[in-house]
């Protein structure tokens, strides 16, 4: 059984042309995409084995999202093909290089339930991965009943807010429902409007606070173009991005989240005993991957491998397009 395993939402991208609007739409690119899966391929590409937990349609798009995860090395024995609904779609419009408007159209992915969710799989991972995308259709339990028992297993769980306001016809259940996966959560990756939209303040020092008081042991802020945040109830600190080419930023928060992931399954001690220099050699690992999958198009093509991140952080410079 892989030691990290990552639930929720694997789709497909239809990406406008670079500079249009939603209603502006000449044509549209499919590509693979999806958080969760995302931080798969993510993982699977800096050598780290890592099984993948989810639902799409019995269709053509579904067959090419379990086929690529398969290639990318990642276990899919619990990504399941289902016919009834197709795969989850979601139209994405980029106005600027730095800005992404997303509409999302649930299908398979509403499918998770509880007793059909594999128990043994989840608590013998070493760690768990997840986001909120999930939490806003009925796969909701599932994707909390499986947090909640990787934590009882004293398994670190990282939770990835990554709001879809659109999502949700109540915002107030989407708070609802993220707190609650926040209370199973031991980590917690947000930006400075989630952070905001969770604790009432944008000040990654005061919000992490009120994280870490709730039971978090790590909270990360992503700060874009000005690197992270980090704390824990012993040390904290901002860590500095990487300067690139920006392309497109479509999924570079999903590969920040793999990096992150990875370099903590590398750690030799609990979260509550790691210094602050290992953590600012985890989270400049994190804005590496985060930075390298901003110079190429589409969530999935652009994330990088571990060759590429280990070359951006000796020299601080990319080696190359990712492609």
């Amino acid at each position: 059984m892989p030691p990290i395993v990552c639930l929720g939402e694997a789709l497909i991208d239809l990406f406008a042309e670079k500079g249009a609007s939603l209603r502006d739409l000449p044509a549209l690119r499919p590509s693979p995409g999806g958080a969760p899966a995302n931080v798969a391929v993510a993982l699977a590409r800096l050598g780290k084995a890592v099984g993948f937990i989810g639902r799409v349609g019995q269709d053509d798009f579904g067959a090419l999202l379990i086929d690529l995860l398969a290639r990318e090395g990642v276990d899919t024995t619990y990504f399941v093909a289902d016919q009834r609904a197709p795969t989850m779609l979601a139209v994405v419009a980029s106005p600027s290089p730095s800005e992404q408007r997303f509409v999302l159209y649930h299908g398979a992915d509403t499918l998770l339930r509880v007793d059909e969710l594999p128990r043994a799989y989840l608590e013998s991972a070493q760690l768990f991965v997840h986001g909120s995308v999930i939490l806003a259709c009925e796969s909701a339990a599932a994707a909390l009943q499986a947090a909640e028992w990787v934590r009882a297993a004293g398994r670190p769980v990282i939770f990835d807010v990554n709001l879809r306001p659109s999502l949700w016809p109540d915002l107030g259940q989407a708070r609802r429902l993220i707190r609650e996966a926040i209370a199973s959560a031991s980590v917690v990756k947000l930006n400075e409007v989630e952070l905001e939209f969770v604790t009432g303040t944008r000040d990654p020092a005061q919000g992490s606070r009120q994280l870490l008081a709730q039971g978090v042991q790590l909270c990360c802020v992503s700060l874009g173009a000005r690197g992270c945040y980090f704390a824990t109830d012993r040390v904290n600190g901002a860590v500095p991005p990487f300067t690139v080419q920006v392309r497109d930023t479509t999924g570079s928060g999903d590969a920040f989240v793999a990096g992150l992931a990875a370099r903590l399954s590398e750690l030799e001690q609990p979260l509550d005993e790691v210094d602050e220099r290992t953590f600012r050699q985890v989270f400049r690992f994190a804005n590496a991957c985060g930075a390298l999958a901003a110079t190429d198009v589409g969530g999935m093509r652009a994330l990088p491998t571990r060759a590429a991140v280990e070359h951006l952080l000796h020299s601080g410079a990319p080696s190359s397009p990712v492609s």
